[in-house]
């Protein structure tokens, strides 16, 4: 998941100095700790494989990471072939191919300053089929589950997940004021702004190890919680679950962020400094390297939950609290003075028997989805 460590090392640094149970303002340092921080996983069956650095920031920065750039990204195999990686997004470095997976790798970075790094050697892992990605609805809201069948080489799991969903706008217009014509036009399927999506991609950690359980299944693993009156189910959702087979050493790395994150430093928690991963310093005077890079071939789910398959399901959205349409009605002769500037928008039309004189309005904030999200259906979308 992209930018997931950096994310959560940000919030361990800050831990680290800030976190007692009685008040106390500590000496926090503007030093510049500059720990790389690289995560990725490479996927062995042409899925595009993406490899993230960033260098943290001091601790009184507003900013949680700062992208690498300019580095060189290579995979080597064990039999000494090479693969380049290239920088697809500031700090990104991608590379769709396909692996053996009975051989051994290793991720070697060499940063624009000259310092290096090389990874431990990683054999990757197949991951099974999701064999379930299923929901129930209680009285907590609607879980999201996962079900899996681990095996003798595949035994540690981790999932991450992005969910979409449509929502509407408090108030909603069809209309658009056309300032050539000086009227109001319906609009057209480019210009909606009544019906968008909108995306979540979570930096949580969800861990299981199959071994626990009987035959290494694992059934109904909780991955997402929605709470009620949330505004995902306001009409359809969809959340697509990726999953990965990890070996134990980075099942451990995971398992010490997921219990500083999720228990924010409990003195029982694992210290942030024993956070390290399986990426090394090679080069002299190399600055500490904080990350973990995975190897295999992972399985996705996707699935749809559409309003009725949980109504009742009623939803709050803060923004939309206090949208109303406007009482008062703006006649043809103010339709430039009122809509041109686009703050406010056509609702309804006032019609006097077969005439339309006019249009009740709303505020841009309340009528105008785009503000929120987008009116571009997502490609993978199915109605």
């Amino acid at each position: 998941m992209r930018k997931r460590t950096s994310y959560i090392v940000a919030v361990l640094l800050m831990l680290l100095w800030g976190s007692c149970r009685d008040p106390f303002e500590p000496e926090v340092t503007d030093q510049n700790l500059s720990l790389i921080v690289v995560e990725g996983f490479i996927e062995t069956d042409g899925e595009k494989s993406e490899i993230i650095i960033s260098r943290t920031n001091p601790i009184r920065s507003i900013q949680n990471f700062e992208p690498e750039i300019g580095a060189s990204v290579f995979l080597k195999s064990e039999t000494g072939e090479e693969w380049i990686f290239q920088e697809s997004e500031v700090g990104v470095y991608s590379f769709s191919g396909f692996f053996d997976p009975g051989l051994e790798y290793r991720l070697g970075i060499n940063l624009r300053n000259g310092q290096q790094y090389l990874s431990e050697s990683m054999n990757p892992i197949i991951s099974p089929e999701i064999e379930e990605l299923g929901f129930l609805k209680d009285e907590a809201g609607v879980e999201i589950f996962v079900s899996t069948k681990g095996n003798e080489e595949a035994q540690y799991f981790l999932w991450d997940y992005e969910e979409d969903w449509i929502f509407r706008p408090g108030v909603r217009s069809q209309y658009i004021f056309n300032p050539l014509t000086q009227d109001v036009d319906f609009r057209n399927a480019d210009q909606k702004i009544d019906l968008c999506w909108k995306s979540n991609l979570f930096p949580k950690i969800i861990l299981q190890n199959a071994s626990r359980f009987q035959d290494n299944t694992i059934l109904q693993r909780e991955l997402v919680r929605i709470p009620p009156n949330s505004e995902k189910l306001m009409q359809r959702y969809s959340i697509i679950v990726r999953q990965r087979a990890i070996n134990q050493e980075t099942y451990d790395f995971w398992e010490i962020l997921r219990k500083n994150s999720d228990d924010i430093g409990g003195i029982f928690s694992p210290l942030p400094s024993l956070i390290r991963g399986n990426i090394k310093a090679t080069s002299e005077n190399g600055d500490s390297a904080i990350g973990m890079v995975s190897m295999g071939k992972s399985a996705s789910k996707r699935i749809f939950i559409n309003v009725q398959e949980v109504a009742p399901w009623p939803y709050f959205i803060e923004e939309y609290e206090f949208c109303r349409m406007d009482q008062d009605t703006v006649y043809i002769e103010n339709y430039e003075r009122e809509f041109s500037t686009r703050n406010r928008i056509p609702i309804v039309p006032v019609i006097v028997g077969t005439t339309t004189i006019g249009f009740r309005a709303a505020s841009k904030q309340c009528t105008d989805c785009t503000l929120r999200g987008t009116n571009i259906k997502p490609e993978f979308w199915e109605d």
